[in-house]
């Protein structure tokens, strides 16, 4: 069972016979949020109603039986809810839109939707993404990046990509000090203050963007995007027409989606997507697990998690069996906020924590939040290390962590994997086949 937290469901109240062109109005929300990667959305069919013009609807009134009220109930992820929302209500003729703070208790998905018969780039990136012109200020860029999904924005000139700007560029060249990952465990007058920081600069996209992206042809294969993300070490690829065109970006986690739902297809499915699952999972898994014990200190809990490119250290008990897991953004979102600067420099830097004043000294020892314990999230993705890369794809895509902690037959961690892992798992299985 798969518990994922706070999340947002969005309810759009239309009767049957709205029509967004020729297209029931129902149809092409539906459609557009199955393009976008939306997970999952429901339409209901009312037996009767009434709305502002007071008129009633009702089944058993031959006249107006194609007039019903129809309910399409969509829960999703508040950064998917905010990017598709602005398209979702274009989409809306005549009707009423609610958006309510939801807790999702159980969510037990299939991964990945039906795959079509011959599967490309196109198949499986997302449409919906931010661009900056090459003279968009930098402080622009780092709005468009907050609360998304994708963490990359590609610079466009005349709809060609000329740039793309990713955390990495905004701290390199454009004088962000803290990672857009981190931003949101931080009070709203700190990010502010960041953002003002940012435009006093002066800079704009075109000072800070990566030049001459690696984009990839929309008709391009799975498997030839995977070996390209692999291979380069990218998150995602800016994905583009056959005139160069920005069309739209594909992610590491589209390509684990989609491979899932092949394995879970069977053998055909499998053949017709290109990879395979049956590496065993010891042979992609990191044996150089960040670990701490329940008890370990906030110095020691920062230490762990900057020790490696995870950002995220595992929680367990003395026989090694997982407890819960500390990431970056948890840790700074649980601190108290007067230890936040300090936790800040050493997780971006990378440095031991330590603190330069008496007054920080003193506030960790009043802290609620000084154990690894008390900043870590009770839950841990796990998988056997005798689970196949098909059933560790399908295990982390369960849970809303990025990275699946592997277990050896008494429960305790022998190993750790991320999506680059099993990515690459996919990649050289392919490749060694």
């Amino acid at each position: 069972m798969a518990s994922i937290g706070k999340a947002k469901r969005i309810r759009i109240y239309v009767k049957e016979g709205e029509k967004v062109g020729a297209k029931p109005a129902h149809l092409a929300i539906l459609e557009l949020l199955r393009l976008e990667n939306a997970q999952g959305a429901t339409v209901l069919r009312g037996i009767e109603g009434f709305g502002a013009t007071g008129e009633l609807h009702a089944s058993h009134l031959v006249d107006v039986a194609h007039q019903l009220p129809l309910v399409i109930e969509w829960i999703d992820r508040a950064e998917a809810v905010d990017a598709l929302l602005p398209r979702v209500k274009a989409l809306v003729p005549h009707g009423l839109m609610t958006v309510d703070e939801t807790e999702i208790a159980l969510y037990e998905p299939h991964p990945v939707r039906e795959l079509p018969p011959a599967l490309s780039a196109s198949d499986v990136m997302s449409r919906q993404l931010a661009t900056a012109a090459k003279d968009t200020p930098v402080r622009e860029v780092v709005e468009l990046m907050l609360g998304k999904t994708y963490r990359a924005v590609p610079v466009v000139d005349e709809g060609i990509p000329v740039g793309i700007i990713t955390n990495t560029d905004l701290i390199r060249r454009g004088g962000l000090d803290v990672r857009l990952d981190l931003l949101d465990s931080l009070e709203q007058p700190e990010v502010h203050s960041l953002l003002e920081r940012l435009a006093s600069g002066g800079k704009v996209a075109a000072d800070v963007m990566t030049a001459g992206p690696v984009t990839v042809d929309a008709t391009a294969s799975l498997p030839r995007v995977a070996e390209i993300m692999t291979h380069r070490r990218l998150k995602r690829l800016p994905v583009v027409d056959g005139h160069g065109v920005l069309v739209g970006i594909v992610s590491r986690l589209d390509l684990l989606r989609t491979a899932a739902g092949g394995f879970e297809r069977g053998e055909p499915e499998v053949r017709k997507i290109g990879f395979s699952g049956n590496t065993p999972l010891t042979r992609i898994m990191r044996r150089d697990v960040p670990s701490v014990h329940r008890d370990t200190a906030l110095a020691g809990v920062i230490q762990a998690v900057v020790s490696t490119r995870l950002n995220r250290a595992l929680v367990v008990d003395a026989g090694g069996h997982p407890l819960g897991i500390v990431t970056d953004a948890e840790l700074l979102d649980r601190l108290t906020p007067s230890l936040r600067p300090g936790a800040l420099r050493s997780l971006m830097n990378r440095l031991p924590f330590t603190h330069p004043t008496a007054e920080e000294r003193e506030t960790e020892q009043h802290a609620r939040a000084r154990t690894a314990q008390d900043l870590m999230v009770p839950r841990v993705a796990t998988a056997p290390e005798s689970a196949s890369l098909s059933e560790a794809i399908a295990a982390m895509l369960r849970g809303s962590e990025k990275v699946l902690a592997v277990t050896d037959a008494s429960g305790r961690v022998v190993g750790i994997v991320d999506r680059a892992d099993l990515l690459h798992g996919l990649v050289q299985h392919r490749t060694e086949a």
